[in-house]
């Protein structure tokens, strides 16, 4: 089916989930990569031309660091205030999105049958305008209560348990187990389970390797949204209640 289950303990009885938060680019679409590397060529032009920097150095700043704009902020290349920070997220932003992405029915006709008790939530490591832009480009921009965006978690990096609790604040949610989180990055994953979120692997070949990849921390790992309802039907409407101890 394209999808399988994380190696973790049946989870037996569970409630209703309060929210559920879907990472943005790679996830909510796959363009083969195509808008993530625009972004880092976008990135690299930005630390080459604007901050003087040798070529390759952003990527391991965005090693060192977690992104690179925190790395420029800690080295003392870019100075540590709202204009400049705003100017740089705006710049490296700046993508053909309409160019790169066309409407998905498929993902439009699932976010649709969703329960509309639960809230959706985009929890996106970029900023808002991009992922309102993208939102727009796939035509799903009504089905989301809001963008929690790098801005929203103060800038940290979204593997840290800092930007899970922040975007649990913003949905006002106390509960971990009451959020189901959907995202292709293994580390964010495991952030999210370190702090007792549900969490379902999206993609399952890695950008940067090429082979296949797996985490021990998802309830499931699928190979496209679209599978989401396969391994939820609970969250759906026609699908099982909650109470049942499938999952």
């Amino acid at each position: 089916h394209g999808c399988s289950s994380g190696n973790l303990e049946a989870y037996g009885l569970r409630p209703k989930p309060e929210a559920i938060f879907f990472d943005c680019d790679d996830c909510l679409y796959f363009d083969n990569w195509k808008v993530a590397n625009h972004l880092t060529e976008k990135i690299e032009e930005w630390c080459v031309k604007h901050a003087g920097l040798p070529e390759g150095e952003a990527y391991r700043l965005y090693k060192k660091h977690g992104t690179a704009l925190r790395g420029l902020l800690a080295e003392g290349h870019m100075e540590h205030c709202d204009d400049a920070i705003d100017e740089y997220l705006k710049d490296v932003h700046d993508l053909p999105i309409n160019d790169l992405l066309e409407p998905d029915e498929e993902l439009q006709e699932m976010l649709e049958k969703m329960d509309p008790s639960i809230p959706k939530y985009v929890f996106t490591a970029s900023v808002r305008d991009h992922a309102e832009r993208c939102l727009q480009a796939l035509g799903v921009q009504n089905y989301f209560e809001d963008i929690i965006d790098v801005r929203s978690v103060g800038l940290v990096t979204k593997h840290s348990d800092e930007a899970f609790r922040a975007a649990m604040k913003i949905a006002g949610i106390k509960d971990p187990s009451a959020c189901v989180f959907l995202d292709d990055s293994v580390k964010n994953i495991e952030a999210a389970r370190r702090i007792g979120w549900r969490s379902i692997l999206v993609g399952r070949v890695g950008r940067d390797c090429g082979k296949p990849i797996s985490s021990e921390h998802s309830e499931h790992d699928i190979d496209r949204i679209h599978q989401f309802r396969l391994v939820y039907p609970e969250l759906f409407t026609g699908g099982s209640s909650f109470g049942s101890t499938s999952s």
